[in-house]
């Protein structure tokens, strides 16, 4: 029997408490919009602190539904049922929305402006908020407890198991002066991340759809946003 996904949040724990990360031109452009970073490179003591670390298997790619049909059965899908995600199915999932296709180049499967990669994903679960930590195939937890129903009211964040959160870190978009412009290619962004969740899910058999409805002030709370915000959520699970 595959493991589930709630069984390998049980499993597969492998650090706990804060962590330091170093501040470097590289690095630095991948700090969650929740992690505040002093001058001398260590994390603020007022930004989130990850609990936990999850180590995600490698992402299985091997689908075989023709791109054709992929998008021929792309489509929104509210009815979702609450039964857990196998965590191979959840890894391909985080990497088909924003992991790196060209890690020797620090490049992401989804565009953006200038190469900004501003966008920070959020994995939200019935045992925590998670940050996908694309570059070491991670998940780290930055809050725990059920929060997936936090996001929304809306019925289908009722019953998903799993929710992404797609945050838009301002701090790597200082190169926008403007607002307006900023906005603009912030929510160009999303779109190429949110396209990539809804064709993964086509491909897999699974239910999503991309919502705008939710509770900005409650997320920006519970994720810990310094300077962004979150833009959209897909819930995900299986198709009723």
């Amino acid at each position: 029997m595959k493991k589930t996904l709630l069984l390998a949040f049980a499993m597969m724990i492998v650090a706990t408490g804060a962590y330091a990360q170093k501040k470097t031109t590289a690095n630095n452009k991948r700090i969650p919009a929740s992690v505040a970073i002093n001058d001398d490179g260590t994390r603020n003591d007022n930004s989130a602190k990850v609990l936990a670390t999850i180590e995600l298997p490698p992402a299985d790619m091997g689908l075989e539904m023709p791109f054709r049909e992929v998008l021929k059965n792309r489509c929104t899908q509210r009815n979702i049922l609450p039964e857990e995600l196998p965590i191979e199915m959840v890894s391909s999932l985080l990497w088909s929305a924003y992991g790196f296709n060209r890690p020797e180049e620090s490049k992401r499967v989804a565009p953006s402006a200038v190469n900004a990669q501003e966008y920070d994903v959020y994995l939200f679960n019935h045992e925590g908020i998670f940050f996908y930590n694309a570059e070491k195939n991670s998940l780290e937890m930055v809050a725990k407890g059920d929060h997936v129903k936090d996001i929304s009211e809306q019925k289908f964040f009722q019953e998903a198991p799993i929710a992404l959160v797609l945050v838009a870190n301002y701090d790597r978009m200082e190169m926008f002066k403007d607002k307006e412009v900023r906005d603009f290619y912030a929510a160009v962004d999303c779109g190429y991340i949110s396209q990539n969740i809804y064709l993964f899910c086509s491909s897999a058999k699974l239910s999503t759809v991309a919502c705008g409805g939710i509770n900005r002030d409650k997320l920006a709370k519970l994720i810990g946003i310094k300077n962004g915000k979150a833009m959209l959520a897909h819930p995900v699970g299986l198709s009723k």
